[in-house]
């Protein structure tokens, strides 16, 4: 029975695939985002598409190198979307980046700049939705993981560290329970050097406990370090 439906199989969907990163530092302890400027869609967040022998994370570091000119101190796929633009089928896989603070200072493409978030003007709708959520998830892992020592450089302050919890969340903190709070997570390590600032007292330089945090991820920790770690390896730096 002829039911009008072609019985021919159709050709699998050949979508563009496009790497879109968020990349995020700590300057003078204010976060600001790298992005594209004065494009013809005004401000965007970085983009590239992956080679043909990376895998996709390795795609999204030499992506975010080539904007920025130095290596994230931290990425991580956030999540993936399909568009259609243009009667085109595309699917971009998301990515956040964090630059410590002591990190490079320039970016590498002159199409590319850093400015607060605060002052950030997206008007891509598939761009500010995934610098959205960029935000929204930082922020969240800003409660219950360590993820702040990527923007952080290596010796900081409690004082140093609180400015940067406060930025990022967009609230003051009270100073007493998060110092508390600090020192019972057991994350942190006193140091032997001070810092004198001005007139004040000196303060203790903190570092935190290791280098490779697997609970500051977004991807479990199994999924880190497979991708991270030869198995000759140890999967923690415990200076």
């Amino acid at each position: 029975m002829d039911t009008g439906f072609s019985t021919k199989p159709t050709e699998p969907a050949q979508p563009q695939l496009t790497i879109i990163a968020v990349p995020f530092r700590l300057r003078n302890f204010t976060l600001e985002v790298g992005h594209r400027a004065n494009t013809r869609f005004g401000s965007t967040l970085i983009t590239g598409h992956p080679g043909t022998v990376e895998s996709l994370d390795e795609s999204a570091r030499r992506i975010v190198n080539q904007w920025i000119g130095c290596d994230a101190q931290y990425i991580e796929q956030l999540y993936t979307l399909s568009t259609e633009r243009r009667e085109k089928r595309e699917v971009a896989m998301s990515y956040v980046a964090l630059f410590r603070q002591d990190g490079c200072l320039g970016p590498a493409d002159n199409r590319m700049q850093w400015s607060r978030v605060a002052d950030l003007d997206i008007t891509d709708d598939i761009h500010r939705m995934v610098f959205d959520y960029a935000s929204i998830r930082l922020k969240a892992k800003f409660g219950y993981t360590n993820i702040a020592f990527h923007l952080l450089p290596e010796r900081f302050t409690l004082s140093e560290l609180q400015q940067t919890y406060e930025h990022v969340l967009g609230h003051r903190v009270d100073k007493r329970n998060f110092r508390r709070r600090m020192v019972a997570s057991k994350t942190l390590v006193k140091t032997a050097e001070m810092r004198r600032d001005g007139s004040h007292r000196p303060a203790a330089l903190y570092r935190f406990m290791s280098q490779d945090d697997h609970a500051a991820y977004l991807t479990p920790s199994w999924a880190a370090a497979s991708f991270s770690h030869r198995d000759d390896e140890p999967a923690h730096d415990e200076r």
